[in-house]
């Protein structure tokens, strides 16, 4: 038994999340358990944040300011954008982030910070250099996001006024890609993280999955 839990927990860890959000996608096309997935996909998040964040190498003050800092001008950012429209467009959340404060879920900076770390950790994977893995990072962030702007709405999330983001959406977005990334770099916390970019691409197919559910069978 210990030794299938430290399977499950070190070299296991990528599988473990296939398996995870296979349930997840159960639990989500199910009409019995349709609000029981709303009611634990906060938790979720911060179960699977915890999880890569296990397998993270070189702790440091250095690096948990980083990290504390990212998390709290995203949210920051985001009470600013959703109060007055004018960084994303006009948006508001709903109740499948959870605890809000000032209309803006806590576990939406926790959202940042795991897509900041762990599309560093991909990018950094193939270079070294600075540069490509700013951009290359901010890159896959925005592309992300894209897929995560369709699923939103059915996860009850968030809602923009005009059910498409504006422009302007993306380009904040990649901006704020931009700086995080840079303080990642700038500050050398390390992304090595095999676990990390597992949960990037198994969470991006989730949601890939769910909008393809929703486009052909959803008639």
């Amino acid at each position: 038994m210990n030794r299938t839990i430290k399977y499950l927990v070190n070299d296991g860890l990528p599988l473990t999340f296939v398996v995870f959000y296979c349930v997840g996608l159960a639990l989500f096309f199910s009409p019995l358990t349709h609000e029981l997935f709303k009611l634990v996909t906060p938790y979720t998040l911060v179960l699977v944040t915890g999880a890569i964040f296990s397998h993270h190498n070189g702790w440091s003050l250095k690096t948990i300011i980083v990290l504390v800092s990212i998390f709290v001008v995203s949210i920051v950012v985001e009470i600013i954008g959703v109060s007055t429209g004018k960084l994303f467009g006009v948006y508001e959340y709903g109740r499948g982030l959870g605890y809000k404060i000032a209309e803006v879920p806590i576990v939406i900076g926790l959202n940042w910070v795991f897509l900041v770390y762990t599309s560093n950790s991909i990018i950094t994977k193939y270079t070294s250099k600075n540069i490509p893995i700013i951009i290359g990072a901010a890159t896959l962030m925005i592309v992300y996001d894209i897929i995560l702007e369709k699923v939103a709405p059915l996860m009850d999330m968030w809602q923009f006024s005009e059910n498409n983001p504006p422009i302007s959406n993306y380009v904040v977005w990649f901006l704020l890609a931009l700086i995080f990334n840079a303080a990642i770099q700038y500050f050398k916390v390390n992304t090595h993280n095999r676990p990390a970019r597992w949960l990037f691409f198994v969470q991006f197919g989730f949601f890939v999955i769910i909008i393809i559910h929703n486009l052909y069978f959803q008639k």
